[in-house]
């Protein structure tokens, strides 16, 4: 029985490693090769409750580092710039994405389910892609963030009611209200814990042995995420909560050395894992749909980006950058398409499934050549302003020769 076990998970390491190498040759980010290995291996590899459960650690473990980039006292410091980028975000593409749901048929809670995932953005790849790429000193990467933080709260909240509305039919309008006030709450109060309390988590995690320290650090991530689960947010929620904790203390960078290691390993695993629940046969009748919705969340993501963007203040490449940031959809639009199959909306799920598929590849190389992508549309667009203005001084009469 342990030589299965050390074989099977000795393989997957392995072709992790490879498809992993395979695509850093190529210059290309790791993660849309770990999403293909899961879904090419599908047929041959049956499904397993260690997979799930190590990927589900993997995502915990990109978002607490994520954490450990911000600090509570910016992130209070920057409300006002996170809600205002975050509502508009929200304002341009949910109402898209409300309107595809209701051109597919799928009535009110599957046009919710869709435009939530359709909505959301992947916090897990784009964390994997800016740590990556090193890209954590950009000038779109803090607002890029503060709309990722926007997100995953709103859509904790919006998962609380929509699986009390979809999954529990004789939920009470009183318990949908106290769930999200519950899981409001618990956000509000870690944050504000990790912000008041860092003389004390300073004092606490004082200790010599990096093990011990390990020990400890990883003990508080992952009763956070349990916690995070129990009031109904996302586990990766409560793993960006955690680093958030660490974030006011002294000891960030011991915790960013000391955890990359395993953020690294974990973090192949989830991704391959979500290539992997993906059901093929699923997506047969799925794939115009799914295409169309691609197509119209490039464009709303790059729009939100721009406008958002130019509201703070960043410049014409950086509103780009930030467009580009936002466009992979992954653990949350997977999560509410599996909302969306057990409620039986099995064609709402895959378009879902398609969504996630498409953008997490188109995305993450996206991300990887934002430099070269921003200069050419600036330039493009530049092009295309001189063009107009001079076509407007044509037409009043620049290019017309007076009677002598």
């Amino acid at each position: 029985m342990h030589g299965d076990f050390f074989l099977r998970t000795g393989a997957l390491l392995g072709a992790l490693a490879l498809v992993g190498w395979l695509f850093v040759r190529l210059r290309q980010s790791v993660v849309p090769a770990f999403l293909l290995l899961g879904m090419a291996t599908r047929p041959w590899v049956p499904d397993s409750e260690l997979i799930s459960e190590l990927g589900a650690v993997g995502v915990v473990l990109l978002l607490f580092f994520m954490g450990l980039e911000f600090s509570t006292g910016a992130l209070l410091r920057d409300r006002r710039a996170i809600v205002r980028a975050g509502l508009v975000d929200l304002l341009i593409c949910f109402p898209v994405g409300l309107a595809a749901g209701f051109a597919l048929g799928a009535g009110l809670e599957g046009a919710l389910i869709l435009a939530s995932g359709f909505y959301v953005s992947s916090s897990a790849i784009i964390a994997k892609s800016v740590i990556e790429l090193r890209r954590a000193a950009n000038p779109e990467t803090p607002l890029g963030l503060g709309i990722l933080v926007f997100e995953d709260l709103l859509i904790a909240l919006l998962l609380a009611v929509l699986s009390g509305a979809v999954l529990a039919h004789d939920a009470s309008m009183s318990m949908l209200v106290w769930r999200v006030g519950r899981a409001a709450l618990f956000f509000v109060v870690i944050m504000l814990l990790a912000h008041l309390g860092r003389r004390l988590f300073d004092a606490a995690f004082s200790v010599r042995s990096d093990d011990v320290f390990l020990l400890m650090s990883a003990a508080v991530v992952i009763l956070l995420s349990w916690d995070a689960v129990q009031v109904g947010l996302s586990e990766a929620l409560g793993g960006f909560l955690g680093g958030l904790v660490l974030s006011e203390t002294r000891h960030k960078p011991r915790a960013e050395r000391l955890f990359s290691p395993l953020q690294g390993v974990f973090g192949a695993v989830f991704f391959f894992a979500f290539g992997h629940s993906i059901r093929l046969d699923d997506l047969r009748d799925a794939w115009g749909a799914g295409l169309v919705l691609v197509v119209l969340a490039i464009a709303v993501k790059l729009g939100a980006g721009w406008i958002a963007g130019r509201r703070e203040g960043l410049g014409r490449q950086a509103r780009v950058a930030l467009g580009l940031m936002l466009l992979p959809r992954g653990e949350f639009t997977i999560i509410l398409a599996g909302t969306a199959l057990a409620a039986g909306m099995t064609h709402v799920a895959a378009t879902l499934a398609i969504l996630v598929v498409a953008l997490s590849i188109v995305g993450t190389t996206a991300i990887r050549f934002t430099p070269e992508i921003a200069q050419r549309v600036i330039r493009s667009r530049t092009r295309r302003v001189t063009e107009m203005a001079g076509a407007a001084d044509d037409s009043e009469g620049g290019g017309i020769t007076p009677p002598m």
